[in-house]
């Protein structure tokens, strides 16, 4: 079916998020809004 291009992208995005996050704990900051999405999305893009 041609997954492979998904995974990659979802790791991509995986990725780029867990160093977002970690950039906003190291400034002391949060991003509320953006994190209820990315864990409110992230099991529906996992369970593929």
């Amino acid at each position: 079916m041609g997954n492979d291009h998904d995974e990659h992208k979802n790791h991509e995005f995986y990725t780029n998020c867990t160093i977002y996050f970690e950039h906003l704990r190291n400034k002391g900051v949060s991003d509320f809004e953006f994190e209820d999405e990315y864990y409110f999305t992230m099991p529906a893009i996992s369970n593929h």
